[in-house]
């Protein structure tokens, strides 16, 4: 129980007021941990391993920041890959049905010029 600062076991009060710290969220924890290590350079003591842990909470939110960050770029590009595939489809599409309906109208108008004279024949 260094970190707390009881080196030894008849010193429980100072073990006593951190149980009654509230402790259930990380910026609460940062914060005491904060406080302790003020307390421990007040008294000229060794701070270094609060330092460590401080150092190691800030490094770790700045860590999780940056995978939030990551995560929501990814999403970002995944969005966009989607959309994009979805419009290139769309233009496909449309193009082919293009295609087909001027090829539909082509021989539609090379059937009704060969049609006529072939049933003005059949008439005479």
């Amino acid at each position: 129980m260094t970190l707390l600062g009881i080196d030894r076991l008849s010193d429980t009060t100072q073990a006593k007021l951190w149980d009654e710290k509230d402790l259930s969220t990380s910026s609460r924890r940062r914060e005491q941990l904060e406080i302790l290590l003020c307390q421990k350079v007040q008294k000229a003591e060794d701070p270094a391993l609060c330092e460590q842990v401080l150092n190691y909470l800030y490094f770790s939110i700045y860590q999780q920041n940056l995978h939030r960050i990551a995560v929501q770029k990814e999403k970002e590009k995944s969005v966009f890959t989607s959309l994009q595939q979805v419009i290139i489809t769309a233009f496909a599409i449309l193009g082919m049905i293009l295609f087909l309906t001027g090829v539909y109208n082509k021989s539609a108008v090379r059937w009704s010029q060969s049609s006529p004279p072939a049933i003005e024949r059949q008439a005479n």
